[in-house]
């Protein structure tokens, strides 16, 4: 509205400077200098204002009509002096229309600048809104991964962002949400068990001879505490001992060594594990890429 009613002044100003040509009557000059002054301090009282949101379009289309107004004055003949008019007073006369011209050619300035700047405010609040709401669904996301429930709709609402390319693992785990830590956790020593029955009854890794090996494998012992080792059951213990510290991808890195007929047995757990890891690292990445931007 500000914004509107500095341009309908201007427009105003120069439909009275154009007659100003045609009649070269003195009143009107101070009629001019009356609306200049008034334009000015709408200007100041612009530049105090805090700019809300606003439809360009029709300021736009009225400033172009100011340029085309001052392109025409322009292209207008040299006023040419009467006989019997007073050179001096004449020419005292057009230098006043020079100035007043020149003040217009400063007020267009000073309202495409505004203009200018109302636009970049609103981008920037656009791009401050965007961000706000991209945070929000990550969080949203990085929650119901930590809580094992769907993000589907989270996801949405984060791609209609238009942030670039999602992680697959994100979409992949969305509609249904992934396994918990804790539930890992409390599967895993059946799921190392079953792993290690496995590898002992093929006969894979050390320490399966003798006596000692015949009652592991008949009892299914094995180790609790962490220990040094690449056989299945020191591999395990020490996965074991990670996932109880919640270290998820050094579980998953210790198992990667076990053989493929113990990899086989907890290959649903496995599974499991990966889309939580996968997911929670997808998450994590997009939320530090918008931090960067």
């Amino acid at each position: 509205m500000v914004l509107g009613g500095v341009i309908a002044g201007g427009l105003g100003f120069m439909a009275a400077e154009m007659d100003i040509f045609g009649n070269g009557d003195a009143d009107i000059t101070t009629k001019l200098r009356s609306d200049l002054n008034a334009q000015q301090e709408r200007l100041a009282a612009l530049e105090e204002v805090e700019i809300p949101e606003i439809d360009f379009s029709p300021i736009e289309a009225q400033l172009s009509d100011v340029e085309k107004r001052i392109a025409a004055l322009e292209e207008r003949p040299a006023i040419v002096v009467p006989d019997g008019v007073d050179a001096d007073a004449a020419a005292a006369y057009a230098a006043e229309l020079e100035t007043l011209k020149s003040s217009v050619e400063t007020q267009r300035g000073e309202i495409e600048a505004l203009l200018n700047n109302a636009k970049t405010v609103e981008q920037a609040t656009a791009d401050a809104a965007r961000e706000a709401n991209a945070q929000a669904a990550i969080t949203k996301i990085v929650s119901a991964i930590d809580s094992g429930q769907p993000f589907a709709e989270e996801l949405a609402a984060l791609q209609e962002l238009d942030l670039g390319e999602i992680d697959p693992a994100l979409d992949a785990a969305a509609s249904e949400g992934v396994a918990t830590l804790s539930a890992l956790q409390s599967e895993f020593p059946d799921q190392a068990r079953a792993a290690l029955a496995v590898a002992r009854a093929s006969n894979v890794g050390d320490g399966q001879q003798g006596l000692g090996g015949f009652l592991k494998r008949s009892l299914g012992a094995r180790s609790i505490a962490p220990r040094e080792g690449d056989d299945p059951d020191a591999v395990l213990s020490r996965a074991e001992a990670a996932i109880k510290n919640g270290d998820l991808v050094a579980t998953l890195t210790e198992l990667d060594t076990l053989p493929e007929e113990a990899l086989a047995a907890i290959a649903d757990w496995r599974g499991q594990a990966d889309a939580r890891v996968a997911a929670r690292s997808a998450a994590d990445a997009l939320a530090q890429r918008l931090t960067a931007d």
